[in-house]
């Protein structure tokens, strides 16, 4: 009880009313004070500094942690043909895609995706299993599939709008248009070379991350939620989507008759040097999602370099013209189908004694033409091919072409002349035959060649005279209306045609010589639309490659072929009343023709 006592009678002095706090103690509180107001002080100093001085800053950091970035195919601009007409589009597409972490029964997402896209059930069951938060099933298919897919309520699944290319004219102009990759960018032919102008960046869609940081969902980006993709610049074409068509058209029956390895044709007009139509066979169709090889779209008839054969004899024929060295009636000794220079011996597939110049042309004699390139001369000679864009390539600068190849005159052999004036030892382009001939079918002038609309045409210098022009031209309407004429299969009623046959040996790749039984047999030419109300020069070469049947010859293969193309070709002209002097019903005749053609 004592010990009770005293402690009561301490209190008083410690903690009573007066009591003196101990200066050390009082420090310490001093100290506890400082801190949490220091602390409060901090905290307000941050709150301020996040909510207000620096919230920019800090906003943007969190977005990043929320938000992250797909990258989607913007809309590529349209690729019109001269009229207006669409050859390739881009359309909205729904690009499928998972998140892998929310998906828990894999093997039945798998399964379900496998059914409704048509897709290899394991190919899809990993990329459900990898270890990224966001994967791409499948992209750039008809809107139809977003549209089933929400129907599955597949948990960790969903779509996204992108734009993928379209072509309403399926296979036509297949390779020349090119192709588009997954992500927007052009891969080849126009869709390659115009690039810039077609397409604009990819464009960069918004996902919400959660707290984990998988991708939950898309933001949209207008108020109605649909996706506004950037668009680039239309491109309007010099090519005739119908008679790019007839093109595609009779060029693959021609090959599938010769049963040939491939085929190619370009035409174009003969006065402005509009390209109208390039052709392939086999062809492809764009549209479908066939991966598509680069050898599948090499343009044959813009990096294809061949030994043009006897399509070349106008052309050389055109410079001993010009240089006054003969006439279409000089006489000239065919030596009965053989004739010796040095060791070589040159021969004609049908022996002849003497022709006259024009029938020279008219039956497509070896010898005749190489006794007239030995007028002119290598170096003349040489002169006039390199005059008429032998050597170089043309002006369309599309991927891949090449320039031919024509050696200086420095390095022939003597041989050399004789050979390269019936198209041996010289290699060329399809564009540049179609443009010499051009230069032929005008009247002197070499065309540039153009595949993009423009208001006014070039002014171009001659490389031959017109008298010159007019002179190659009677010859090559002879080839097609002479009954002696190698082109007579091109021959149609009504119309003027001129021509000239070709039939080639092709060279072995990378040595010397040339390969046994592989041959181009071609036919390039030019028609007049004249007599069907057509103010129009067309020009035309058609090549078969490697034809495995009876025949090897132009005349037989590819002259049919030209024939088709030329005539439908005119009707669609005619009947469209392109160019038609009003009242003139000469083109009438033209709907004969092509209702049995």
């Amino acid at each position: 009880m004592a010990v009770i006592k005293k402690r009561k009678k301490r209190l008083p002095e410690r903690l009573g009313e007066g009591a003196v706090i101990p200066a050390v103690r009082r420090h310490r509180l001093w100290v506890v004070f400082s801190l949490s107001l220091l602390w409060v002080g901090i905290v307000i100093w941050r709150l301020y500094s996040i909510q207000i001085a620096d919230f920019e800053t800090w906003q943007n950091w969190a977005l990043r942690q929320h938000f992250s970035v797909v990258k989607l195919a913007s809309e590529r601009g349209p690729i019109l043909d001269r009229s207006g007409q669409i050859l390739a589009v881009s359309v909205p597409a729904s690009s499928i895609y998972a998140r892998p972490r929310q998906i828990k029964d894999k093997n039945r997402v798998a399964s379900e995706l496998s059914e409704l896209l048509g897709i290899r059930r394991s190919i899809i069951l990993e990329k459900l299993s990898s270890s990224a938060p966001f994967v791409w099933i499948k992209r750039q298919l008809p809107r139809i599939y977003a549209e089933r897919l929400k129907g599955l309520k597949l948990a960790g699944v969903g779509s996204m709008l992108e734009s993928r290319r379209f072509y309403p004219y399926s296979s036509a102009a297949g390779v020349l248009i090119g192709k588009v990759g997954i992500d927007g960018n052009g891969l080849s032919g126009i869709e390659l070379l115009y690039e810039p102008r077609l397409h604009k960046p990819y464009h960069r869609a918004k996902v919400y991350r959660d707290a984990l940081g998988n991708l939950i969902d898309i933001t949209p980006v207008s108020s109605a939620g649909v996706l506004r993709l950037p668009k680039g610049n239309a491109l309007q074409l010099t090519i005739d989507a119908e008679i790019q068509a007839v093109v595609d058209s009779e060029l693959e029956l021609g090959r599938k008759n010769a049963n040939a390895k491939s085929a190619f044709a370009v035409m174009i007009d003969a006065d402005s040097g509009d390209v109208l139509a390039i052709s392939q066979a086999p062809q492809i169709n764009l549209n479908t999602s066939i991966k598509h090889s680069s050898q599948v779209l090499t343009n044959l008839a813009v990096e294809s370099v061949f030994e043009p054969g006897s399509i070349l004899k106008p052309i050389v024929l055109a410079a001993a013209l010009e240089e006054r060295l003969v006439s279409l009636n000089s006489k000239i000794d065919c030596e009965n189908g053989a004739f010796r220079i040095g060791r070589h011996v040159i021969r004609d597939v049908h022996p002849e004694g003497i022709l006259s110049v024009r029938d020279v042309i008219v039956r497509s004699s070896n010898i005749g033409m190489s006794k007239i390139g030995a007028m002119l001369g290598k170096n003349l000679l040489y002169s006039y091919l390199r005059r008429f864009g032998l050597g170089e390539k043309s002006s369309l600068g599309l991927p891949g072409e090449s320039a031919g190849i024509l050696r200086p005159p420095e390095k022939w052999a003597t041989i050399d002349v004789a050979t390269h004036s019936f198209g041996q030892g010289v290699a060329v382009t399809p564009l540049q035959i179609v443009r010499a001939v051009a230069a032929i079918a005008n009247g002197g002038k070499l065309p540039r060649l153009n595949l993009l609309m423009r208001e006014n045409n070039i002014e171009l210098k001659p490389v031959i005279s017109e008298g010159t022009a007019e002179k190659v031209r009677q010859a090559m309407l002879a080839v097609v209306e002479d009954p002696h004429g190698t082109g007579k299969r091109a021959a149609i009623d009504g119309i003027l045609i001129g021509g000239k046959t070709g039939t080639a040996q092709k060279p072995v790749k990378n040595g010397r010589g040339y390969q046994p039984g592989a041959y181009i047999a071609s036919f390039v030419g030019f028609a007049d639309g004249a007599n069907a109300g057509i103010n129009r020069r067309l020009v035309l070469l058609v090549s078969i490659d490697e034809p495995d049947t009876d025949s090897i010859y132009g005349g037989i293969l590819a002259a049919p072929v030209f024939k088709r193309i030329i005539k439908k070709s005119l009707y669609i002209l005619a009947t469209r009343k392109e160019l038609k002097t009003p009242g003139n019903k000469d083109n009438l005749v033209l709907a004969s023709y092509h209702a049995g053609a």
